[in-house]
């Protein structure tokens, strides 16, 4: 996307005059950082056999404290837009970007509360409620921002994000639902068994429409970013539920590394978007 409209570049302005420099090189230090993270915390999950005890605490304090992290990035930026959210929309994205963020926040907080607290995670329990609750006010971000630059989306790449997206479609069709279908189950568990897979189809086709409108350009590195993150998110649920419904699900699995991926990639995306204004 070449052009911003009025309100992006008077976001811009407001970025460079907080001291940042308007940039569009890699922060390679972050990266080495944000990366070097995932990385370690990637090998301390591969090695969990020799510390089984230590993996479990581990993976229910990082993912808040990552999340956490993300949640600092995506304030910033919506403090620096503003939050006049009735007279302008990219306020009203950064604020449901970090809305969405917090939520991730107190679902993995209230997890690691039930955890340590020696009291088996409720399903579905207080967790979800807050992790289903941060697809609201991502989706209505990714929308905005979709709604926005939709008339860049030309009708090859149309085609091609909607290919992606009834690729999902079957697999979660095709893969998850039947695990979950396969055992009776009490109301409010069928109702939230399909309660995820249906946002996040919604959030991902949000996501893969959008970056069909910024890949290749000004914005795109962003943007890459942060899909990658979403559907790191999107992988880590219908991971979780394909787990729960086998009952092969423990702490500290490869399903809970995909989240602190996820957090962690989301948290570098909300980075460059200060880097790229």
């Amino acid at each position: 996307m070449s052009s911003q409209t009025e309100q992006e570049t008077a976001g811009t302005e407001k970025l460079r005059s907080d001291g940042l420099p308007a940039e569009t090189t890699h922060p390679k230090r972050v990266y080495v950082l944000f990366l070097g993270v995932g990385i370690v915390l990637s090998i301390v999950y591969g090695f969990q056999q020799f510390y089984p005890g230590f993996v479990g605490p581990l993976s229910n304090i990082v993912p808040a404290i990552l999340a956490t992290g993300a949640f600092v990035m995506a304030l910033q930026n919506a403090r620096r837009y503003g939050f006049r959210l009735r007279e302008r929309n990219f306020d009203r994205i950064w604020f449901c970007f970090a809305l969405g963020t917090l939520c991730w926040i107190l679902a993995e907080a209230s997890w690691a509360a039930y955890y340590f607290a020696g009291v088996n995670v409720p399903y579905p329990g207080i967790p979800d409620v807050f992790y289903l609750s941060a697809y609201i006010p991502l989706s209505i971000a990714v929308f905005l921002y979709f709604r926005t630059f939709s008339g860049a989306l030309t009708s090859s790449r149309r085609l091609f994000s909607i290919g992606v997206i009834t690729t999902a479609l079957i697999l979660v069709v095709a893969v998850v639902l039947p695990e979950e279908q396969s055992n009776p189950r009490p109301l409010l568990t069928a109702a939230t068994d399909w309660a995820y897979p249906t946002v996040d189809l919604i959030l991902l086709s949000l996501i893969i429409l959008s970056l069909a409108i910024f890949a290749g350009g000004t914005m795109s590195k962003w943007w890459y970013w942060l899909a990658g993150g979403i559907i790191l998110d999107v992988v880590g649920d219908e991971l979780f539920l394909y787990q729960v419904a086998q009952g092969t699900y423990y702490n500290g699995g490869i399903d809970d590394l995909i989240y602190v991926w996820a957090y962690l990639v989301v948290g570098i995306a909300y980075y460059l978007h200060r880097r790229e204004l």
